[in-house]
């Protein structure tokens, strides 16, 4: 009896938890609009991962063939490959624009 009694409770605090969520992913680079800017990769390790406002959006090799949409504005761009240093860049971007990321990984030196 009590354990569904927790359940119970429980569910309305995961589903706000899950609208919090939405919203949150809603007001960033993955909600498009008119005039959304295309983003490209150019890295010269293919297999490191890019993120975009801290969101992952895929691989370099992957977003110089098919570009990333975001809405116009300010993105922070960063590309991440284990054995590498981190790159970042930040950038402004004005609607129905195109922007090419050239981003050069250097390995980390033990």
């Amino acid at each position: 009896m009590m354990r569904r009694l927790v359940a119970c409770s429980a569910a309305p605090l995961l589903v706000a938890l899950w609208l919090g969520v939405c919203a949150s992913v809603a007001g960033c680079a993955h909600s498009l609009e008119p005039g959304a800017v295309a983003i490209t990769v150019d890295c010269n390790v293919a297999d490191a991962t890019v993120y975009v406002d801290d969101l992952m959006v895929g691989h370099a090799a992957e977003l110089k063939k098919e570009p990333h949409a975001v809405r116009p504005g300010f993105h922070r761009i960063e590309v991440r490959a284990p054995g590498y240093y981190s790159f970042f860049q930040e950038v402004d971007l004005p609607p129905n624009s195109k922007a090419v990321v050239n981003a050069r990984l250097r390995e980390v030196l033990d």
